[in-house]
């Protein structure tokens, strides 16, 4: 006879293993629409922003506005500007796709059964 704790556990990491393949299937499945809605934004502008010289540049682009940047608002500031650079466009859709991978590796590896 199994004691209930014991099929409790197992029930657990059933669902842990199921969480991780939606997590997987879920993110990887976002990011792919994500690129390809990057990619449609790409081709609609043709190259446009690329070319337009009033375009708005990133603090972080000169050396030196990086400098007041960091002296002004300290390493913090100069962290969150790059991560704003990697929640737009095709790294937003990177990033999605190693936050699942990892999610998903993250739960598989806890219902990893240890054999004493």
């Amino acid at each position: 006879m199994i004691p209930n704790w014991l099929r409790l556990f197992a029930l657990l990491e059933n669902v842990l293993r199921l969480l991780a393949v939606v997590t997987l299937v879920v993110g990887l499945g976002a990011s792919i629409l994500v690129w390809r809605a990057q990619d449609k934004i790409e081709r609609a502008n043709g190259g446009a922003e690329a070319a337009d010289p009033d375009a708005l540049l990133s603090p972080l682009e000169d050396r030196k506005q990086l400098r007041e940047v960091e002296l002004y608002g300290g390493k913090g500031v100069v962290l969150m500007e790059e991560a704003k650079e990697l929640l737009h466009g095709k790294p937003l859709a990177k990033t999605i796709a190693v936050v699942s991978v990892v999610t998903a590796a993250g739960l598989l590896l806890v219902t990893v059964r240890r054999t004493d």
